[in-house]
């Protein structure tokens, strides 16, 4: 009696566990496949140089540098120019800055640097190119230390007046 309670046990385990996939099916005979969606072309719009200019930059900004920094801004190349030594000095009734533009970039940075007076407002009072020793406004920086200059053209005292070295926007700073 025991062997066949068991043996009656054993077949139906055996029967609920012969189930093979209990998963739903979509019987393609029953069942319509979607129709497709159409996806409409989209054609670009053409753009003007300007916005070419950009499209380049952002060509760009997919590279990395010769120090295997990603790319990612226009104003990528900035963070590698630090100024130091800054002396605004008035001689002869002129005003004069001298300073050093430290480049720390492997190859050579151009570039072009404003510095810029401020009033006590933030208004601009009085600016002036930056130059090399050679009288050149567009910087050419070799990697390291490099002596930069300004005359500024005021006819007020701005020894001691707030000041910015500003980068050109006329001019991005990169690679010669």
């Amino acid at each position: 009696m025991k062997s066949k309670v068991l043996l009656t046990l054993t077949l139906m385990c055996v029967c609920l566990v012969g189930c093979e996939n209990t998963a739903s099916v979509i019987d393609p005979a029953v069942t319509m496949p979607p129709e497709p969606i159409a996806t409409p072309e989209l054609t670009p719009e053409p753009t003007p140089e300007a916005e070419q200019v950009k499209l380049d930059m952002a060509d760009l900004t997919r590279a990395y540098d010769e120090l295997g920094v990603l790319i990612s801004t226009a104003d990528h190349f900035e963070q590698y120019i630090t100024f130091r030594n800054i002396q605004v000095y008035e001689q002869n009734e002129d005003t004069f800055m001298d300073a050093i533009a430290v480049n720390e970039y492997p190859d050579t940075l151009v570039c072009a640097v404003n510095i810029i007076f401020l009033d006590e407002d933030e208004t601009v009072i009085a600016e002036s190119h930056v130059h090399t020793r050679d009288g050149q406004y567009v910087l050419r920086l070799q990697p390291g230390d490099n002596t930069i200059f300004a005359t500024i053209d005021t006819d007020m005292a701005l020894t001691d007046k707030e000041f910015m070295l500003e980068f050109s926007d006329g001019l991005d700073v990169l690679p010669e």
